[in-house]
């Protein structure tokens, strides 16, 4: 509590007149009593008299703010002195609003009881002005730096050598998963949560960026607490110094995304670079306005250099390019530079490590471009290609054997078509011969050889036309739905009589028992009645013959909608050697050489015939184990 006590009327003396800001003299009740130059000047009027004459009572002429003069009483009440009392308040004589700052105190008499107050009065609108405008400006930049997509900080460099951290914004809770006040109010929470892989290294930059005034621009991992890890990228820069400590400022961004997409394309580069590398061809990767080409090490090697022999240049290769292919290969080249082609083709000698020449294709694409078309970045391959040009003999010689065995198919084809019409006469008469009971037993015996081996040519020059049209593609194949059962019914009919002359059995018995009742299958039902008749007919031909339990056994399933066929004997069996020229057309596997008859075309066509409906033929087999063959059917 104050414990001023009053001296006189007139004790401001020479200092009241003469101070430079505003001073007065008024009672509780708000009556002025004095007023000093400056504050009649601040309040507009001419003379001390004229502002005591208006003034009468300060709380309603005076402030603003009504309830702000109770505010000025209550701490004088309470403390006896008010100090930078800030108000905003009317010039008396203008009612100009001006900002002012008040100091003042009680005079009490010798009793004790209040006399008056005292105080100065400093005109301070400017300076409220111009702390407003910093506010606002301070206000309108956070609100700029709350929308900067990352962290933005202000950091000192404290005697230890570390940064502390002296403004964060709030983009620091999605990055870092703690509040501004959370990472200021620990000066380490931030660098802890940096991955401990890259710590080391990001505190050496920050120290060599720090002593050395430098701008830094890094990448790292962050380890959350929640245990998630992101990678951020931070730019900083040198501030004005804090007393003497270096200062800096800069900007944390969630570039988690970005690393995983350059990781990834990091990744496919490597997979594509492998991949091209495991068919032999040699990679190149060239960035144009660097004037850098990397060549692979499967590149170098292929002309017999050393992974370390050659400089990663466009000359490299260049250079050692044979002088009567270089022209070609430069236009090529400009042509795709230029969009003319869609890619890089040209084919021409390089000069290898041993002085020898070798023809390659190398092939490439621009990947980047600037905006005007300029290429930036080129990748491609090298092939080696002198054995394909060396062979150019040999291919022509393989078009022409293509060509004639093209013609052989169109003549067999033709000679099986002029057969059947006399092959059908013979069996005609053949026919009409057996007929005639006047015949005798001996020459009907012969009709009967002649009608046999009639029957024979002609289903082999069957067989001939159905593999003749179907390497040409010209077989009709007819698909359509029906019932397995009646068609197995008829493969028993054919088949049932030369297995039971054969001594043997067919499983299962009946046949049609192999599939469940109104079992259907979208096919040709003449083409696989054809197979499957090819199939149980050698697999009961080639047998051994007198077996005591001999047995073919046809099945059939469906295998992830496919239908699968299968015929399965306990016949001799074959080698590996023998299923791989099975399929082969006139190939018997040294059958011909015994008393079996047979063309060699029936498996021939079975593969061709299976093929044309959508389908695969294959066999297992080994010696003395039987075979097995099978036959896999799309669903239709």
């Amino acid at each position: 509590m104050d414990t001023r006590r009053a001296t006189g009327a007139d004790d401001f003396g020479t200092l009241f007149e003469f101070l430079p800001v505003g001073a007065y003299r008024s009672t509780p009740d708000g009556r002025q009593l004095r007023a000093n130059p400056a504050l009649v000047s601040l309040n507009g009027f001419a003379s001390e008299a004229e502002q005591l004459a208006s003034v009468n009572d300060i709380a309603g002429q005076w402030y603003v703010l009504p309830g702000r003069r109770a505010e000025f009483e209550a701490l004088l009440a309470r403390d006896g002195q008010v100090i930078a009392f800030e108000s905003e308040v009317f010039r008396y004589k203008t009612r100009e609003r001006i900002w002012i700052s008040e100091n003042a105190h009680v005079v009490h008499d010798a009793q004790g009881e209040v006399l008056y107050y005292e105080g100065t009065v400093e005109n301070i609108t400017e300076r409220v002005h111009d702390r407003e405008a910093l506010r606002r400006s301070q206000e309108e930049l956070r609100q700029l730096v709350d929308l900067v997509p990352g962290m933005v900080y202000r950091s000192v460099r404290q005697a230890d050598g570390h940064f502390r951290p002296r403004f964060v914004s709030r983009g620091v809770l999605p990055l870092y998963g703690l509040t501004p006040e959370q990472a200021l109010g620990d000066a380490q929470s931030l660098q802890r949560l940096r991955h401990p892989e890259d710590r080391e290294r990001v505190e050496a930059e920050t120290r060599h960026a720090a002593d050395h005034g430098l701008v830094r621009q890094t990448r790292f991992r962050l380890r959350l607490h929640s245990g998630q890890v992101k990678w951020v990228q931070v730019i900083s820069a040198p501030a004005p110094a804090e007393g003497g400590h270096p200062v800096r400022v800069g900007v944390v961004f969630d570039v988690t995304e970005r690393q995983q997409a350059e990781d990834a394309l990091r990744e496919n580069s490597e997979l594509w670079k492998r991949a091209l590398e495991s068919s032999g061809d040699g990679v190149w990767d060239w960035q144009i306005e660097a004037g850098v080409e990397q060549l692979s090490p499967a590149c170098k090697a292929l002309y017999g250099f050393a992974a370390d022999e050659l400089p990663d240049t466009p000359g490299a290769l260049d250079s050692r390019t044979h002088p009567d292919d270089v022209a070609a290969m430069l236009q090529a080249r400009e042509d795709h530079f230029a969009g003319r082609t869609p890619r890089y083709v040209n084919e021409h000698r390089v000069r290898c490590k041993d002085g020898q020449w070798k023809w390659v294709l190398s092939r490439g694409i621009v990947i980047e471009r600037e905006a005007n078309g300029q290429p930036l970045r080129m990748i491609g391959t090298h092939t080696d290609i002198t054995a394909r040009r060396q062979a150019e003999g040999l291919r022509i010689a393989r078009d022409r054997a293509e060509a004639a065995d093209a013609a052989k198919s169109q003549f067999l084809s033709r000679v099986s078509h002029e057969l059947r019409t006399p092959l059908n006469a013979i069996m005609g008469f053949s026919q009409l011969l057996a007929l005639d009971g006047a015949l005798p037993d001996k020459q009907r015996g012969w009709v009967q050889q002649l009608l046999g081996a009639s029957q024979h040519l002609l289903g082999l020059v069957d067989d001939i036309l159905d593999l003749s049209a179907a390497q040409t593609g010209e077989l009709p194949v007819v698909s359509s739905r029906f019932e397995l059962a009646p068609l197995l019914a008829e493969l028993a009919e054919l088949l049932g009589a030369s297995a039971q002359q054969a001594g043997i059995a067919l499983l299962p018995q009946p046949l049609a028992a192999a599939v469940p009742a109104g079992s259907t299958v979208q096919a040709d039902r003449k083409r696989l009645k054809q197979v499957l008749v090819n199939l149980l007919a050698n697999a009961i031909k080639y047998h051994h013959r007198g077996h005591a339990a001999g047995w073919v056994r046809i099945a059939a399933q469906q295998e992830d909608g496919d239908w699968v066929f299968s015929v399965a004997d306990n016949g001799p069996g074959l080698s590996e050697a023998q299923c791989a020229r099975l399929f082969r057309p006139f190939e018997r596997l040294g059958a011909h050489n015994s008393p079996v008859p047979g063309s060699g075309l029936g498996l021939a066509l079975c593969r061709q015939l299976t093929e044309a409906m959508g389908g695969q033929i294959s066999v297992h087999s080994r010696l003395g184990e039987g075979a097995s063959f099978s036959v896999r059917l799309p669903r239709g």
